[in-house]
């Protein structure tokens, strides 16, 4: 008998939402067992905004709000969130900006003074400017530096063709390079202001004083110019699209990109299913596989984000020395073949609909996890998908994973990409550790 939880709606009990005067849309929840607030300011911009010659502006942004304003000078953010016993941090998505801090509960109302003077009073001297291109220039190079960040990055742009979800969040070297403060504080005035935010408060405060509070620091921000609507629709994919990129490693490895819907689209569901399916634990397709049977890869993922829009069911695996990548991608599209022509099993779909009903439980545990969920479904959908997720999944049957592995994970809607020796043979590039390369790139 399933024991599978079909709601969720305990996520967003106690959940305020309020908007001010100005446009800015404040999210509270009182959570009373720790003594701890997160304060989180989210921006509806990132890397999808950004045109043609100007990648990497929300990224660099993100590093600007941390050199100081008139009130708040180079390095003190730093210094008073360190001298409070607190933890501040931010990190860049395709499709928005989020900052952060975590205080003790009698001590985090300095996080909105500064949050309030950063939305409209940072600095962007000449020579923090350019000290710090330099700072995000070695975090690109750095990232193109390993193996697995240079093939995302090459799969990506191959697999879109226009929408800017195929640019890096840091940002192509040379529009980086290339970029002014002039041009940096034009894209800070056009994106952040009150109207275009989301503040997230979670923790041990009562919510009438602190709504109160936050109007005070708040408010009186003027609202900015409603920011320019990006209707952007990816073309069909008439056909699969290969490509081989060199590297000094002599380890293989491979990523299959297939065109996926965005968040809370109803095939969804199934897909995040199938992911868990095909390579959650030990006892997934892909482990009992590849890992175990055929002993072909070190690893290999399948995994599907959620977007503001549509999005790539990624699949990626490293070879083990001695089998190749043409092995590997062919056990890949038989265990596909053999999901779509057979079906998956009702156990295989319980299994991972408790797995993912865990990982939603479990990994909100903290103020500062909350937080996030919050903010970044305010940001990219609605708060209802939060209450709707677990039923939604919980209504998934077996045969709409088979059907979603039909519709969306086909030869003609995916871009393969290899990545295989230069010839170099450098030791340095055959580290055989996936490295993290999800969705956010923090500092």
């Amino acid at each position: 008998m399933s024991t599978f939880t079909t709601s969720s709606t305990w996520a967003t009990e106690g959940v305020r939402r309020t908007v001010l005067s100005n446009g800015l849309v404040l999210l509270t929840k009182e959570m009373h067992t720790s003594p701890i607030v997160t304060s989180m300011i989210w921006y509806r911009v990132g890397s999808r905004n950004e045109s043609i010659g100007q990648t990497g502006k929300s990224h660099f942004l993100e590093h600007m709000l941390f050199k100081g304003t008139d009130r708040f000078k180079k390095g003190e953010i730093d210094r008073i969130t360190l001298k409070k016993g607190g933890a501040n941090n931010a990190f860049t998505s395709h499709d928005f900006t989020a900052y952060y801090f975590n205080f003790a509960s009698d001590r985090w109302e300095i996080a909105l003074d500064i949050e309030a003077d950063r939305m409209v009073n940072c600095t962007f001297q000449p020579e923090e400017f350019e000290a710090e291109k330099k700072v995000v220039i070695e975090e690109l190079k750095t990232g193109l530096d390993s193996p697995w960040g240079l093939l995302h990055q090459e799969t990506d742009a191959c697999a879109y063709k226009i929408h800017p979800y195929r640019n890096p969040i840091v940002g192509w070297l040379q529009d980086v390079e290339r970029a002014s403060a002039e041009e940096q504080q034009a894209y800070y005035r056009k994106y952040y202001h009150p109207n275009n935010a989301a503040l997230v408060l979670v923790g041990d405060f009562n919510t009438d004083h602190v709504t109160e509070l936050v109007r005070q620091k708040f408010e009186e921000i003027k609202p900015g110019p409603e920011p320019p609507r990006m209707p952007l629709e990816e073309p069909h994919q008439f056909g699969e699209r290969r490509l081989t990129v060199r590297w000094r490693s002599k380890i293989p490895r491979l990523i299959m990109a297939y065109h996926a819907p965005p968040i809370a689209h109803e095939h969804s569901y199934a897909l995040q299913l199938l992911g868990v399916i095909l390579s959650e634990g030990k006892t997934s397709r892909f482990y009992q596989r590849l890992v175990e049977r055929e002993q072909s890869v070190t690893f290999a993922t399948a995994d599907y984000g959620e977007s503001h829009d549509s999005s790539l069911f990624h699949i990626r695996a490293e070879a083990r020395t001695g089998h190749s990548p043409e092995e590997i991608e062919a056990s890949i599209h038989d265990e596909l073949e053999q999901i779509v022509t057979t079906g998956v099993t009702a156990a295989e779909v319980e299994r991972a609909k408790h797995q993912i009903e865990a990982h939603f439980i479990l990994s909100r545990e903290r103020t500062l996890d909350q937080a996030i969920l919050f903010g970044q479904i305010e940001t990219i959908g609605e708060l209802g998908y939060i209450d709707s997720y677990l039923s939604r999944i919980a209504a998934v049957r077996a045969e709409d994973v088979s059907t979603v592995c039909r519709d969306y994970l086909r030869s003609g809607n995916r871009t393969v990409g290899w990545l295989l020796s230069d010839g170099t043979g450098n030791p340095e590039g055959d580290e055989e550790e996936m490295e993290e390369d999800g969705e956010n790139d923090a500092d």
